[in-house]
């Protein structure tokens, strides 16, 4: 018999057995369909026979039944959600209640070694201006929007710098001046959305330290300025928003635009129009007809603006002056914060570098090498442990034994590669000679110890726990980044060390 014969033989018997088992199935359904027929006409027959009452239960039966049937059937098949890992509760910045509380947390953190100038320099600037009776009112807004100029309209300095491209203002500058026995400072800072951030910053630095802030525009807000409007509301300062070029709109859009404005911010004080002054061109026409363009100063109109601003003070002097006090503090723990975190976080790395040396030392001096990714797991359970008393977090020692285990049990599955990188990576060093299993060792820990200590450190920055979770999720992905590089800065300390000891 053939290859195509013995084929066809084979598709004969295949197309009867699936025909054999077509003609089962299809007498099974059959047999089916008539039995559930014959069942259905009997209990039709029963339910003719029953009285209407009882019918009616044996409705609601059957239908409660088939509700709690089909509710089971859909809850198993609903795709269940998604359990999304909760991020760690955000270190908050602590706040004083008053100045006591305030100079009671910087000499704490000046014991610890955190540097506190920065912090104390907003102590010492709440007590230049609590001393002196000035009320500071900072010119906030977009750059070009005629800060600088409406403040020379305001207080007659013909010394300010103006200019009608985008950015005249370069630094903070105050300028005094006496207003109907009022004795003022106006800030001119610059602009919120300028492109250096160090200005920026500056600027809303200013608007904090400000009794008040006149937020100047020469147009309706754009999304940015929208945004900066709202960190302004924040500071709990009366709010002036300045509509700054006035002669370019008629009456009627300028009634519209600040309309606009008032309803975009519904926290906002006060709306006003200005024209800060500038010059204007004109077309003069001699007696021959001939035509000269000339340039004339355009007076300004400041009134509306300036009552609004006396007015705030005399009516809120008190609240002012609390409200620029407290927000001075509120800086200055912000400040200290900064400094608190730059100090640990310099303490933290040096912490994890100590460790890893520790580690690599160890296993250089064993004799036989362990298997445990962290050398007995003492000081993998110390370095962390160190770490949380930085920053202040209280951590059982169980958590922490469990961190470390779960972090070798990690590794545990790229132990090999790491010390095969180890290897070559050591063997590329002139003058090391044999690779002792120590060295390998030594630089396999120093990789496994810098990221554990690094991921320590990130995931305690972030929160006010340590979320073991997150600690070993950025353990894997530190574990994975830029390894060659770092092990041969391991396998460098690890041949200096060698030849310390030879």
């Amino acid at each position: 018999m053939t290859e195509q014969q013995k084929n066809r033989s084979s598709k004969r018997i295949f197309r009867l057995i699936l025909l054999m088992l077509i003609l089962f199935l299809g007498l099974l359904i059959l047999l089916l369909t008539l039995q559930l027929t014959e069942s259905a006409l009997n209990i039709w027959h029963l339910l003719d026979q029953l009285s209407p009452r009882l019918l009616i239960f044996y409705g609601v039966g059957l239908f409660l039944f088939s509700l709690g049937l089909f509710f089971l059937i859909w809850r198993l098949l609903k795709p269940g959600k998604s359990v999304k890992q909760q991020p760690p509760a955000q270190r908050q910045i602590p706040l004083p209640e008053d100045r006591e509380a305030f100079e009671s947390a910087l000499a704490k953190a000046d014991e610890k070694g955190v540097d506190v100038s920065q912090a104390r320099q907003e102590l010492d600037e709440l007590d230049q201006r609590s001393k002196r009776a000035e009320r500071y009112v900072a010119f906030f807004g977009p750059v070009s929007a005629g800060k600088s100029a409406l403040i020379k309209a305001i207080t007659g300095v013909e010394e300010i710098q103006t200019d009608p491209r985008a950015g005249t203002t370069k630094a903070v500058e105050h300028y005094r001046c006496e207003i109907q026995d009022q004795p003022l400072i106006f800030t001119d800072a610059p602009g919120i959305l300028d492109s250096n951030e160090t200005r920026v910053q500056i600027a809303r630095e200013e608007a904090r330290r400000a009794h008040l802030v006149v937020y100047v525009c020469d147009a309706e807000l754009t999304r940015d300025q929208h945004r900066e409007m709202q960190e302004l509301q924040t500071f709990e300062r009366p709010l002036i928003v300045a509509l700054n070029k006035r002669d370019r709109y008629t009456d009627e859009d300028l009634t519209a635009i600040m309309q606009r404005l008032a309803s975009q911010l519904p926290g906002i004080d006060k709306v006003v129009s200005v024209q800060a002054g500038g010059q204007q061109e004109l077309i003069r026409i001699d007696a021959e007809g001939n035509e000269k363009r000339v340039m004339r100063e355009r007076p300004p109109q400041v009134d509306s603006l300036l009552a609004e601003i006396l007015n705030r003070i005399e009516q809120q002097t008190d609240t002012l002056e609390q409200q620029r006090d407290q927000s001075l503090l509120h800086l200055g723990a912000e400040k200290l914060h900064t400094a608190t975190v730059a100090h640990r976080k310099q303490k933290g790395q040096k912490l994890v570098k100590e460790y890893t040396h520790k580690a690599m030392l160890g296993a250089m001096a064993a004799v036989s090498p362990g298997t445990d990714i962290l050398i007995q797991g003492y000081l993998g359970i110390k370095m962390v442990g160190a770490l949380c008393e930085l920053y202040e977090i209280r951590v059982k020692d169980v958590d922490l034994e469990q961190l470390v285990e779960q972090a070798g049990q990690h590794v545990g599955k790229r132990m090999t590669l790491l010390l095969a990188l180890a290897g070559n990576v050591l063997k590329a060093f002139p003058g090391l000679g044999t690779v002792t299993g120590g060295a390998t060792h030594a630089v396999a820990y120093g990789l496994i110890f810098q990221s554990l200590g690094e991921s320590v450190i990130e995931t305690l920055e972030q929160g006010e726990t340590l979320e073991k979770s997150l600690v070993l999720d950025k353990f894997e992905e530190t574990m994975s980044g830029n390894l060659e590089a770092r092990a041969k800065h391991f396998a460098r300390l690890t041949l200096e060390q060698l030849i310390k000891k030879d």
